[in-house]
């Protein structure tokens, strides 16, 4: 099948399923649309050895606390899902979270938007916010790291 052919039919997929992107990757070739007010917009490209986004070492890291060299206990707040990174949740309000903010279970820490909705992102953790590791605006990962709290005692 020739790249048109896939780009018709992944279209065609697009205005079955009402999807506003979509992306596949197979072997070296890789197929991005995405839809806009003014149309389609597409883009193949092929694919030359794409490291992955998180090694294993640092995979390991992110599922169980971790003590930092100064001896405090710390943890990082990690993406629920893929999507657009909000530190506030409507343009030119006050971020939800910053560096020094005491955070509990409910605290809202963030907004993630994914196919034009806008999710909260709580804390689930009791501690200080230490790090924020992604700037406003910015694409996130399924399982990237958002923010590193020390935990204090509940």
């Amino acid at each position: 099948m020739s790249i048109i052919d896939k780009v018709k039919q992944l279209i065609s997929i697009m205005n079955e399923n009402e999807l506003s992107e979509i992306e596949i990757q197979e072997d070296v070739t890789k197929i991005r649309l995405k839809k806009s007010d003014a149309g389609y917009t597409h883009t193949v490209a092929s694919a030359v050895a794409v490291p992955p986004l998180y090694t294993s070492s640092l995979e390991q890291r992110h599922q169980v606390p971790v003590l930092s060299k100064e001896g405090e206990n710390t943890k990082e707040i990690i993406s629920p899902m893929v999507g657009t990174f909000y530190r506030a949740n409507a343009p030119g309000a006050e971020p939800c979270a910053n560096v020094g903010d005491v955070v509990n279970e409910e605290t809202v820490v963030c907004i993630i938007e994914a196919m034009k909705i806008m999710n909260e992102v709580k804390a689930e953790m009791v501690g200080e916010i230490v790090d924020i590791y992604v700037n406003d605006g910015e694409a996130v990962e399924f399982g990237q790291p958002l923010f590193r709290v020390r935990r204090s005692a509940q």
